[in-house]
């Protein structure tokens, strides 16, 4: 078929879309990148169906339905229709077109953490919009989500009233809940259809339903939380033990759950008070003054008055206990006054005695730190080098100065003596012959950013894509290599971290990542092995790199 499909190329569709490039096509459906006028020219994926169903106005009403739609991570319908292809009537959509889907990315990696929870949320987005509209997706996969740009999208073309009845025109898949086809589909279908594509995202594999017909999928332990506790409640056997779509929102941000909690309670507050007027014989209020509208945090205004701490609030009267009543003086016996001493008393007795410490206790340190530095090293004995004037500086004066790298500064601490320091720079510094005596092992740099330093880039390689290559790409191809820099900055091995959808700029990326030199980073002085993860993003306009050490 994929012959027929490359004769198609070239033709317009209904006036509008002229078909440029087949993408892809499955047992029930065709795909391309087609190019309409918006007013100016805009790329499109036309896909196609077959006319021939009884659901044919049940479809066409759902597609104009969906174009009506708004939300940030769904894919836009620009229109619909029926058309006539080589004598085959066909039903088609036009949609916004998305350069690679996750489909292309999990036969090669699976998600990272940050990646799986930003899929998530913005899947998890679209759901509780869709479902507040008493609407389903019908087929989340990961094939149907999509990237466009920095965006993650998700497809549009299968989206239909909760609790229709429709017919299932491909075949049964993991992704389709157990309840699928017999019963209408629901919310809780698609919430089945995301937990499979969450354990996919983790594991490379989609779940499976086990043997046993009342078991509920087992879930891999390589999966973490928070995302383990929603893959169990999503990929529940029965739909009613499901999560929705808002428990897992939720869940992935428990802050705005809070905010929406104490909104709720502020609603609840205010209709109980309203209940409570109207027992006591009030005039019933009207509905819409009963309910409150929804406060979130962000529509309260902060208050303008300054705060006051609470232990100079004055005292509630209401909330003091009694006193107690002084007892009755026995004739004969002397009464004793009681001095009771002002509040400030003793919270100027201890703010003196800090600052009085605080004041003597540099002269302390810097009276006990002054004999043990004269009986290092004598300052007046022949043929010995003097010893650096600080514990950073001992450290420095036994470092080479590494090639391509700019001399470490240390920073004296304060108490230190004012000795001549060496100066990095110099070509044959002296080493302190302390530094592998016993009496130095307990001396370490003070600074842990002294003795770790980072490495650099020296020279990097772009990958020489051809300029034909280059004006077939729609979007960001997006390939992260991952190298690994011995001690002398050369790349001793290059692996692919993410491929891309495309094996012509991997493989110019792997070829150019090998090509770079690296300063080498240092620890504790000595120039040590590294790792770096070189990122690749191809436009039509060339390639955009940049570059992170991870180790060490």
């Amino acid at each position: 078929m994929s012959e027929t499909w490359k004769k198609w190329e070239g033709q317009v569709v209904d006036h509008k879309y002229q078909l440029l490039k087949h993408v892809g096509s499955t047992d029930h459906s065709v795909v391309f990148l087609g190019e309409f006028r918006d007013p100016e020219p805009r790329q499109v994926a036309v896909k196609f169906i077959s006319a021939d169903f009884s659901g044919r106005e049940q479809q066409l009403a759902a597609w104009s339905a969906a174009a009506q739609l708004n939300h940030p991570n769904l894919l836009r319908i620009y229109g619909g229709g029926v058309c006539k292809i080589e004598d085959m009537e066909l039903m088609y959509v036009a949609m916004e077109y998305a350069e690679e889907n996750l489909a292309q990315v999990l036969p090669h990696r699976a998600l990272m953490a940050e990646e799986t929870s930003e899929m998530l949320n913005s899947v998890v987005d679209v759901l509780v919009y869709l479902h507040g509209r008493d609407l389903v997706h019908g087929h989340i996969r990961p094939s149907n989500v999509l990237a466009m740009g920095e965006l993650l999208k998700l497809s549009s073309d299968t989206i239909y009233p909760a609790g229709e009845v429709r017919e299932m025109r491909r075949e049964r898949s993991p992704y389709d809940a157990p309840e699928l086809p017999d019963s209408p589909s629901t919310p809780a279908a698609d919430v089945w259809s995301l937990g499979v594509t969450l354990v996919e995202a983790f594991t490379q594999q989609p779940a499976v339903l086990p043997f046993n017909e009342q078991a509920d999928p087992i879930i891999p332990p390589i999966i973490r939380e928070p995302f383990l506790e929603i893959t169990r409640n999503t990929l529940r056997r029965r739909p009613r033990l499901r999560w929705n779509s808002a428990d897992i929102a939720e869940k992935l941000n428990p802050t705005a759950a809070a905010a929406k909690a104490v909104a709720v309670g502020a609603g609840a507050t205010n209709a109980i008070g309203a209940v409570a007027s109207a027992s006591a014989g009030a005039m019933p209020m009207p509905a819409s003054v009963v309910a409150a509208p929804v406060v979130t945090a962000v529509d309260v205004s902060l208050s303008q008055e300054p705060a006051v701490p609470m232990a100079k609030l004055p005292p509630e009267p209401a909330m003091r206990p009694a006193m107690p009543r002084p007892p009755m003086r026995e004739e004969g016996v002397e009464r004793r006054e009681t001095v009771v001493l002002p509040n400030y008393v003793i919270p100027v007795f201890t703010g003196a005695l800090v600052v009085i410490a605080l004041i003597l206790l540099p002269f302390a340190l810097r009276h006990r730190a002054s004999p043990q530095a004269s009986s290092v090293v004598p300052s007046g004995s022949p043929n010995v080098p003097k010893a650096p004037a600080s514990e950073a500086d001992s450290s420095a004066a036994n470092v080479a100065p590494a090639a391509h790298l700019p001399p470490v500064k240390s920073v004296p601490p304060p108490s230190a003596p004012t000795a001549a320091r060496p100066q990095p720079a110099a070509p044959n510094p002296v080493a302190s012959p302390l530094a592998n005596s016993k009496s130095s092992a307990g001396i370490r740099p003070t600074d842990a950013s002294a003795a770790v330093g980072k490495g650099e880039v020296l020279d990097q390689v772009a990958p020489a894509a051809s300029a034909k290559a280059l004006a077939t790409i729609s979007g960001t191809v997006r390939v992260g290599v991952k190298v690994h820099v011995d001690s002398a900055g050369e790349v001793s091995d290059a692996t692919l971290e993410n491929g891309g959808p495309s094996r012509y700029f991997s493989d110019l990326s792997l070829k150019a990542a090998r090509q770079w030199v690296f300063t080498p980073p240092e620890v504790n002085g000595r120039t040590v092995a590294s790792d770096w993860v070189i990122q690749f993003h191809f436009t039509k306009a060339g390639p955009q790199i940049s570059s992170q050490q991870v180790s060490p």
